[in-house]
């Protein structure tokens, strides 16, 4: 097997963008990776920066909706029975809504 490219997974390595590698050093292909590495090859990163970024920001999305599905029984019963939604839960819903990408 030629490696040409190997990314770090938390379970091992992904080489040639298509084969699991487990963290086994009886694996023959685990050895393959380390001969690899011992050569000067470096392995790519399990994610990129981006990614962490888009990550992070998935978070930050997945908490905002949920809290506005939380909060939606407020604008219901304003629209049903002309109850104020309380201004911390306005105020909290717009921070929500702004911080959705």
């Amino acid at each position: 097997m030629t490696i040409s490219t190997v990314k770090l997974q938390s379970s091992g390595y992904l080489v040639n963008g298509t084969m699991g590698v487990p963290n086994d050093p009886a694996n023959r292909h685990y050895v393959m990776v380390q001969e690899w590495i011992a050569e000067g090859n470096t392995p790519a990163p399990e994610f990129t920066a981006l990614e962490i970024e888009a990550n992070i920001q998935q978070g930050i999305n997945d908490e905002a909706q949920a809290y506005l599905s939380k909060t939606d029984w407020y604008i219901t019963r304003h629209a049903e029975t002309a109850v104020a939604v309380p201004a911390d839960v306005t105020t909290a819903r717009a921070e929500a809504r702004e911080s959705i990408v």
